[in-house]
């Protein structure tokens, strides 16, 4: 990495020099996060200050790990003494200048900037597999935020011929802040959509805005037959050398002539400077034909030929642009990020085994790492030092050049070899992987997916998929809609409405909201033994286990004088430690909770346990989401409100207020009090109707066709003769019935499933374990295809209503014996 003196940042930045206590400092590395630090001593952090965090409260935790250059927009105080202090107007505006500065350094790199709706992420990486006759750099994963484009550009090292950087935004006037760190020399579109709309009057303004990025750019490239693109293009830019690609007549870098598909690839003729040409791309649908049509044109851009774009198409890979976590044998879990192998998203791996590691020893199989650009002793020194930041107890290398490494590891970490991934399978039985956590992460050629596949519990192959990235999309919509001070409690009962609540909880304690609340004593033993931290509140506490919950410092809802009384009695034999407690008051619910008439009590029953805390008072809206009920909530809040002074009035201190959950925190800002509580939302789900739109669905329930038949008309399908084709033509059976979770009324064509895109309806009685899905005279379904119960683009809301009842109901009855598995962009 190129390296800067602390001057040299300062003077970037406009601070004054004078004000370094060590101007000589080197800087190599930055970040925005404490959690991700590489190099303490020649990293600088910057405090950001965001919807959910202000960074200015981590400078103590940069300081602590080492980091001695620190940009913030306050002075830290005399903790920050031995440090150099830069102190800016605004953090993230300091990052891009720097960004910037850097970019423009480099004056022998040639950038392409990509920009669009849909499909960024995609095109860079498609074509950073086939571009391997220079040095690339590009964004990790979908970097293409204001920060995140700022942490790509910073990548930019000596030696990088060429640059692809992807830039995304929500809103006017972003675009002009990437454009100034990326400045491509080549532009790309990949097309219009509705994505991010909302930040936006019309598409027009959101069009005009996007294609800023392109200010500087000599060549453009871009779809010919997307009109609404093509024409702002050629208003905007006419001047520039556009190159475009279609169907039409006017596309003036090669038009298509002929797509022909079959089930796994398709052949594409296009005319080319006057001539057809053949091209063969590993895929048949629509979206991964259109990116590849975008990386063919900008592979002609940058020079080659048809023959070698054909063989560089061979090596691009459908991207799981996320990291997979699922259950591995013997108690272990598996991280598997098996598509390419470059020190970036190592970077993000580590980050996410660490995130999940929990209690468990962390176990990294790591293969050959190729064309990063380094020589072998200043990659091994690199990947050493991240192996060794993140607690690595064995590393394990696969493949020839990867066994270098253990000269430079700490000796504490146990190390092994093997020549290739097949000889690491022949010898599975020999490690000890039982209740680890295991990365695994290498490049295509070595496919360690088998090495996944085989470490893999074999569990019911249908499928229960929790997108970690939407939960924190979601997160972060609800964090910024809370008034200030306003803190989240994460309720992740029904182990995490069917997410699996271990996962989560970790996943949320490194999203530091303020609390996690389950309904249950063991489900909280279960996170503590996990390495889980944040405070817990247990919703429905068993009267017999107040020890327990002293033991694991877990914090239950007392909600009657009965419950009081016993908690008085068992911790006055028990071991003497304060307990904090959270007090549930009935105001109109009529469930759970302190009535008025057991005040006066219950004040008097805490007065004679000195070690008990009211950590929280609290109460539940029956109709939150319900605009007809809204005089009801307002006197609920009113109850709440009265009883709460009268509790501080007797305890002489104050606790926190809470009231509102998932679509209260929506529809009654002003209740936002002290804590509110995030269940439903979190995943996605918004029983306001009003938010939809700005939210992430979280949950894709998975099944598989596992047979296809043909079927005449006077055949019958399923128990009892419910179903019957009206027409000859197919089933499919798929591996999913009401045991696992779809329930039974979902049957006899009041629900669909969808396969390759299309919805087919359930035909005839759900079944225990199968269902049969009426696919008419489909040929392309085959065994072994995917078939989607619900998920992105298919509402667990629908199936809730078919089924005439709640999201809630039909998520958090997803059989335990339906696989889990985890996933992070």
């Amino acid at each position: 990495m190129k390296t800067y003196t602390a001057k040299q940042i300062a003077e970037v930045l406009g601070v004054d020099t004078a004000s370094l206590l060590m101007p000589d400092a080197e800087i190599r590395h930055i970040t925005t996060d404490t959690r991700r630090v590489e190099s303490p001593a020649h990293t600088l952090f910057f405090a950001l200050s965001g919807s959910m965090h202000d960074g200015h409260a981590f400078i103590h935790d940069a300081l602590d790990k080492g980091i001695k250059n620190i940009v913030a927009e306050k002075d830290p105080g005399k903790s920050s003494m031995d440090a150099n202090v830069y102190i800016v107007p605004d953090s993230l505006r300091a990052l891009q200048k720097l960004a910037a500065h850097h970019r423009v350094s480099f004056t022998d790199i040639e950038v392409i900037g990509i920009t669009g709706s849909n499909g960024k992420t995609t095109i860079k990486e498609w074509l950073y597999q086939m571009i391997q006759d220079r040095q690339v750099v590009k964004s990790p994963k979908s970097y293409n935020s204001q920060t995140g484009v700022a942490l790509s550009v910073w990548q930019i090292r000596p030696g990088d011929r060429l640059g692809v950087f992807e830039a995304g935004i929500s809103k006017m006037h972003e675009m002009e802040n990437l454009q100034n760190m990326i400045r491509p020399d080549i532009g790309l579109f990949t097309m219009l959509g509705d994505a991010h709309a909302e930040g936006f009057s019309s598409l027009t303004e959101k069009l005009s805005e996007k294609l800023k990025l392109f200010r500087d750019a000599h060549t453009i490239i871009f779809e010919e037959d997307d009109l609404i693109v093509s024409m702002a293009i050629r208003e905007e830019y006419g001047d520039k050398n556009l190159k475009s690609w279609g169907w039409s007549q006017n596309a003036s870098l090669f038009r298509i002539m002929d797509i022909q598909k079959s089930n796994y690839q398709s052949r594409i003729t296009i005319e080319l400077d006057g001539k057809p040409e053949s091209l063969i791309i590993p895929f048949s649908d629509a979206a991964s034909t259109e990116n590849s049509l975008h990386c063919i044109a900008t592979m002609i851009v940058l020079g080659f030929d048809i023959a070698g774009i054909n063989e560089a198409l061979k090596r691009i890979q459908i991207i799981p642009m996320r990291l997979e976590m699922k259950n591995g044998l013997q108690g272990s879990i598996l991280i598997n990020d098996t598509y390419n192998a470059d020190i970036q998203s190592l970077k993000i791996a580590l980050e996410f085994l660490s995130q999940q590691s929990g209690s468990r020893e962390k176990v990294v199989v790591l293969s050959d790492f190729m064309q990063t650009g380094l020589d072998e002793s200043t990659l091994n020194h690199r990947l050493a030092a991240l192996i060794q930041n993140h607690g690595i107890t064995h590393l394990i290398g696969v493949g020839v050049a990867v066994a270098s490494l253990e000269k430079h590891l700490d000796p504490f970490i146990l190390f092994s070899s093997y020549g290739s991934t097949d000889e690491m399978i022949h010898n599975l039985p020999s490690l000890d992987l039982k209740n680890k956590a295991i990365l695994v992460k290498g490049a295509r050629i070595f496919r360690l997916e088998r090495l996944v596949d085989a470490l893999s519990e074999k569990a019911h192959t249908a499928v229960m998929e929790t997108d970690l990235q939407s939960v924190e999309f979601n997160l972060r919509y609800f964090s910024e809609q809370l008034s200030q001070g306003t803190r989240l409690i994460a309720v992740i009962k029904a182990s995490a409405y069917g997410s699996g609540s271990e996962e989560l909880a970790r996943f949320l304690e490194f999203r530091k909201v303020a609390y996690l609340a389950v309904a249950f004593i063991d489900e909280g033993i279960q996170l503590r033994k996990a390495g889980v931290m944040l405070p817990i509140i247990i919703l429905n506490p068993d009267r017999n286990g107040v020890l327990d919950m002293i033991r694991y410092d877990l914090e239950p809802e007392v909600y009657s004088p009965e419950q009081l009384r016993e908690i008085n009695g068992l911790m006055a034999s028990g071991e003497q430690k304060p307990f904090n407690i959270h007090l549930k008051i009935d105001t109109g619910m009529h469930r759970l909770g302190f009535m008025a008439e057991d005040l006066n009590d219950m004040c008097r029953l805490i007065a004679e346990n000195k070690l008990l805390h009211v950590s929280s008072v609290f109460s539940h809206l029956s109709s939150s989401e319900d605009p007809g009920d809204d005089a009801f909530t307002h006197e609920q809040v009113n109850k709440l409100n009265t009883y709460f002074d009268e509790i501080v009035s007797h305890l002489g201190y104050r606790p926190m207020k809470h009231i509102l959950n998932s679509a209260g925190i929506i529809r009654f800002p002003q209740y936002h009090f002290d804590l509110v509580r995030l269940g439903l939302g979190l995943y996605g789900i918004d029983t306001t109707e009003t938010i939809t739109t700005k939210l992430e669905k979280v949950h894709t329930l998975k099944a598989t066709v596992v047979q296809i038949k043909h079927l005449n008309t006077d055949e019958y399908v399923g128990y009892n003769r419910r179903g019957k084709l009206e027409s000859p033509g197919k089933v499919a059976i798929i591996n999913i019935g009401y045991a696992d979770g779809l329930m039974r009324r979902a049957g006899n064509g009041r629900y669909s499933v969808r396969i390759h895109g299309h919805d087919y309806p359930i035909i005839g009685n759900v079944c225990m374990d199968l269902t049969i899905v009426n696919i008419f005279t489909n040929n392309d379904i085959k065994v072994g295809d995917e078939a989607i119960i619900f998920g992105k683009d298919k509402p667990v809301e629908v199936l809730a209503s078919v089924c005439d009842t709640i999201p809630y109901e039909i998520i958090s009855r997803i059989s335990g014996r339906v696989k889990r598995l985890y996933v992070q962009g």
